[in-house]
């Protein structure tokens, strides 16, 4: 298992590891402590004169101290200028390679959307099979000719087994994953092409964010609409659990076990924190589920496939409307201080709450979910833990939100994928072990912003959970 984050964003290019982090920041409180004992040094030498201590009648000898407590300065003084510089040089050695990876991924961004308008303008029949079919239909048609090759032609094809295992250590290839991302960014000048606009327009229309990732999900959701899938529908309550008391979340760990896991015996999606503050003001955290059905239609149950693509698209989806609505019951107004968590569909639902601006949000936290084009307000704190060998994430394209501080890690760098377990780094309790990871972390990025994130439940006088189950209203 790999036990490396990657940490990047925040407001920078700066991309590191938390080790290379925290050796910065180790380095700089080196610096710091070494100042203190230097200047320390300094006021004993200014106090304790030559003239003092022959007047106190010091051995001449004792004398040399003099000498010795200027030379300890100086060493001081040096070691905290080389510390300093090494932990300078550690930052700008991963904001220059934030830089550079930025430049190389807006140019790799800027050749597919141009390549993929090129060919949809081209073959403008293959545009037939992008709006009939979910984007993940052609990804799995591919993936089959692929394991035909694999198979070989004097070879039998692969048994299901062995095609299932092929799949998933496919799909859990970091490299994969970052095609994905870029693949998804270029659909919707695919379909733009393909209608017929030529590519210089189309790259224009791009440019000027006009087309995007939402695009291309709606033309999917228009598509399936014409056949009788992918209708958004009403919500309504089914369960509400009766407050009772909790504490704050201590760390990131702690946030990730908090968001519901439905199950039979507990069907809840949402959980909704109420935090009575001094002076009587309030705040509230939600937690989010995933998606708990991948059904098209006919299901009771809003956390679906639908509501999927209608987070892709915006903000109409079944999972979002049954949130706003526990948080309305939940005494949540536009003016209430409100932190948003999610996991998977959950962070899209979380996202999208965050984004439509119509909620004091105070922090964002997210595992695994396709929020990368989902356009967060800078000024609300936002931590993005993301698996580099999850799909998952990738369906929402490249992360676009530069304030958000991203953490990154390979779930299964360095150990075997487990059988019987479809895309195992997009599990929960995958990412129950980064956030522990984070919490363990010496990275400053990772702790100022964990730090901030809980900020507002400091000095809680008292606080209740109430957890929330929603259905689909049926035609």
């Amino acid at each position: 298992m790999s036990d490396e984050l990657i940490v990047s964003g925040g407001g920078s290019y700066s991309i590191a590891t938390d080790e290379m982090l925290s050796s910065a920041s180790e380095l700089q409180r080196a610096a710091d402590m070494t100042r203190d004992i230097a200047g320390s040094i300094r006021m004993v030498d200014d106090r304790l004169t030559v003239q003092q201590m022959e007047s106190w009648g010091v051995p001449a000898g004792a004398v040399l101290v003099e000498d010795d407590l200027n030379c300890a300065f100086g060493e001081l003084q040096v070691l905290a200028n080389r510390a300093e510089e090494l932990s300078g040089i550690v930052r700008f050695a991963a904001h220059t390679y934030g830089w550079v990876e930025n430049l190389s991924e807006a140019a790799l961004r800027k050749l597919s959307a141009d390549a993929a308008a090129l060919l949809g303008f081209l073959f403008p029949l293959w545009s037939t099979a992008l709006l009939r079919a979910s984007p993940i239909i052609p990804l799995l048609a591919g993936i089959g000719v692929g394991f035909h090759v694999l198979g070989g032609r004097d070879r039998p094809l692969l048994t299901p087994e062995q095609l299932s295992t092929a799949l998933n250590e496919l799909i859990s290839d970091p490299t994969f994953v970052l095609a994905l991302r870029h693949g998804v960014m270029s659909a919707d000048e695919f379909a733009a092409g393909a209608a017929g606009i030529p590519p210089d327009l189309v790259s224009a229309l791009s440019a000027a964010g006009l087309i995007g990732l939402g695009t291309s999900a709606g033309l999917v959701q228009g598509a399936g609409g014409l056949g009788g899938v992918l209708k958004e529908t009403p919500v309504t309550q089914v369960s509400k659990t009766t407050p009772v008391p909790v504490s704050a979340p201590q760390g990131s760990r702690d946030r990730v076990d908090r968001i519901p896991q439905p199950t039979q015996e507990n069907p809840e999606q949402i959980r909704i924190e109420r935090y009575e503050l001094p002076g009587g003001e309030e705040h509230f955290e939600v937690y989010v589920a995933g998606t708990q059905d991948f059904a098209l239609s006919g299901t009771a149950e809003p956390w679906d496939f639908t509501s999927n693509i209608s987070n892709a698209v915006g903000r109409n989806a079944a999972s979002v409307a049954a949130v706003e609505a526990a948080m309305r019951d939940a005494g949540i107004t536009e003016g209430s201080s409100v932190g948003l968590n999610g996991y998977s569909q959950g962070a899209a639902v979380a996202a999208r709450i965050a984004a439509s601006g119509e909620y004091n949000v105070s922090g964002l936290f997210t595992i695994g979910g396709p929020i990368g084009q989902i356009p967060v307000p800078p000024d609300v704190e936002t931590i993005v833990v993301e698996h580099t060998d999850d799909v998952v994430p990738a369906t929402g394209g490249l992360q676009d939100n530069a304030n958000a501080l991203v953490v990154q890690r390979e779930a299964f760098g360095g150990r075997s994928l487990p059988e019987g377990q479809v895309v195992p780094a997009h599990q929960h309790s995958e990412y129950a072990e980064t956030a522990r990871l984070m919490d363990e972390s010496g990275s400053e990025e990772i702790q100022n912003a964990t730090r901030r994130l809980s900020d507002p439940t400091n000095g809680a006088t008292s606080a209740t959970v109430t957890e929330y189950s929603y259905a689909r209203v049926q035609p």
